[in-house]
């Protein structure tokens, strides 16, 4: 018996039919999708405003910037970091749950920071409490849209993850809005019954107690018990990548502002180049999602590139006088940043297989979490020791290039092979049809064989 060689198109698939009574995809995981996005949109309220708390913590409180730094880098590495530890808690709570308790979590953090002036004190409340309730919101968002949706969950993800860009367009002209007229420990108080809104978003999200979502979180606990994948020096390099470019991401949002108000500008323009990176962002990340979709084997060459854009971009800042100056680099840095926030994600698909994707991407956001702890911290070590504010956006235009490079010789597209059999029993014979499957490129190559083992007479 030989095998059958079939050509076929990359993109053609064979829908699996739909169970009767199934809400993935239907109405209702809209409403969920929504919630998930608001609740990420609190997540990253306060790591991507924090440059404009920074200002306002050394005025009003009396900080020194290396000290203040300090608190969202910690708000950052919980936030991130956490996910590796938060994921068993949701699978076994259930996210309504966990998500209903983020919320009250985020609310304690920042109604209890309203009345603190003890930096220590501060440091507990904003940085360990809120980065633990962002954790578990972003975390809890995350894994309900994934049970929800099935055919469509790639855009509902890809849709959820905006949320992230909505809210730095959001919260940097409200944050300054506010601060302006309250101060901080009034701007802290309102934040806390903003966060508060993140309960009514776990009180839309329904369990789902179905057979498929039962065997699903089974087939996962089995699967992360491999983690042999840790050992190769693609995944290796792949998490070095990932420390370095969040190490890097912080740094404009952290002192962006001090940079702007030392040339002359105000709060009012440095909120609006932080409202137009924010926009810019979601377009980056559509745009990243796009070429993914039609070059899905180049993902990690892709994701290297908007790398390489970002740290280019920040070169712009130690040259920037004018208001129009910043606004071209919020423009160009927003979309590639975008593109980049979203390409450690996609990237994976080209570094691992499918079963390994979730613990992998697991231990990618812990990663991330230690860049952002010491990203900022020692990016206000060389800015005091050296007395030079722009040294800060050459250190996150180094290890961006840096992050880029080190991924250079694992971006070739990785060959997947893969095997169905099939075995049928007729009246009078017992067959088995085998489908091998190689995937590179752009192309799908097919091996087909049809064998009747025996046939006998009944």
């Amino acid at each position: 018996m030989t095998w059958k060689r079939v050509g076929i198109p990359k993109r053609k698939t064979v829908a699996k039919e739909q169970k009767k009574g199934n809400i993935q995809d239907e109405g209702w995981a809209w409403v969920v999708m929504l919630a998930s996005c608001f609740g990420v949109a609190m997540s990253f309220a306060f790591a991507n405003t924090f440059g404009i708390f920074y200002t306002s913590m050394t005025e009003e409180l009396g900080f020194e910037l290396t000290s203040v730094t300090l608190i969202g880098s910690i708000h950052t590495a919980i936030s991130l970091g956490g996910a590796v530890l938060v994921v068993p808690v949701v699978e076994r709570f259930g996210e309504r749950q966990v998500l209903i308790v983020s919320g009250i979590l985020q609310f304690i953090g920042c109604f209890t920071s309203a009345f603190l002036t003890s930096f220590p004190l501060l440091l507990l409340c904003m940085g360990i409490i809120l980065g633990f309730g962002a954790v578990l919101s972003l975390v809890s968002c995350m894994m309900a849209t994934e049970k929800y949706f099935d055919k469509k969950k790639t855009t509902a993800l890809t849709l959820i993850s905006l949320g992230a860009s909505f809210s730095m367009i959001i919260f940097s002209p409200v944050t300054k809005l506010l601060l302006e007229n309250y101060g901080f420990h009034g701007t802290m108080m309102i934040f806390s019954a903003l966060m508060l809104n993140t309960v009514v978003c776990g009180a839309v999200v329904f369990p789902l107690n179905t057979k498929e979502s039962k065997t699903g979180v089974e087939t996962s606990h089995k699967t992360q018990i491999d983690i042999s994948f840790i050992k190769r020096p693609s995944f290796i390099m792949y998490m070095i990548t990932n420390v370095l470019f969040v190490a890097g991401y912080y740094v404009a949002i952290g002192f962006l502002p001090e940079t702007g108000l030392s040339v002359g500008l105000g709060m009012d323009d440095i909120s609006m180049v932080f409202s137009i990176s924010g926009v810019l962002q979601i377009l980056g990340r559509l745009t990243f999602g796009f070429l993914s979709y039609k070059l899905p084997s180049h993902i990690t060459k892709l994701w290297i590139i908007f790398l390489f854009a970002v740290g280019l971009t920040l070169i712009i800042v130690p040259f920037s006088t004018k208001l129009y100056h910043f606004i071209v680099f919020g423009l160009l840095n927003g979309f590639f940043q975008g593109g980049s926030l979203i390409g450690f994600n996609l990237c994976l698909t080209n570094l691992l297989e499918l079963k390994y994707y979730g613990r992998g991407l697991s231990l990618a956001l812990s990663m991330q979490g230690v860049g952002g702890l010491i990203g900022t911290p020692i990016a206000a070590f060389l800015q005091k020791a050296s007395g030079n504010r722009d040294i800060v956006y050459l250190f996150a235009f180094s290890i961006f290039i840096l992050s880029g490079i080190i991924l250079l010789p694992f971006s070739k597209p990785r060959k997947e092979t893969r095997t169905e059999i099939e075995i049928a029993v007729s009246q009078n014979n017992f067959k088995v049809y085998t489908r091998r499957v190689e995937q590179s490129k752009n192309n799908e190559i097919v091996y087909e064989r049809d064998m009747n083992l025996f046939e006998f007479n009944i």
